[in-house]
């Protein structure tokens, strides 16, 4: 008889137990819900401030859309010497922050007049 396959090592065992207790019905089901959970994660808005600026940034703006998460922040450019590493910082900048997979994809949409 064949052996069952090996769950991949990020599975936690609690989960993996259960999961070897059921049925094909049941494990359809989890599949399912599976998918449409990894989907909602996926196309949630990005509402954590936390996640969209870092220390040396300043959000001015974030709006949630059905395209992503709007966000409006000036930044620095990381070269030595300019201004905008001793506080004056460059933009505003336009992004929309979607989720791919755990992380966020940052797409330039660029300068906004103030």
């Amino acid at each position: 008889m064949d052996e069952s396959p090996a769950p991949p090592e990020t599975i936690p065992n609690y989960i993996r137990e259960g999961l070897d207790r059921q049925g094909t019905d049941t494990l359809e089901a989890i599949i399912g819900y599976c998918e449409a959970r990894i989907e909602w994660l996926s196309e949630r808005p990005v509402t954590d401030e936390a996640e969209l600026h870092g220390d040396d940034e300043q959000l001015v703006e974030v709006e949630h859309s059905e395209s992503g998460t709007v966000v409006i922040k000036k930044v620095t450019c990381g070269k030595s010497g300019c201004r905008c590493a001793r506080g004056h910082l460059h933009g505003p900048y336009k992004y929309v922050v979607t989720r791919e997979g755990e992380s966020l994809k940052w797409e330039y949409k660029g300068r906004v007049q103030e």
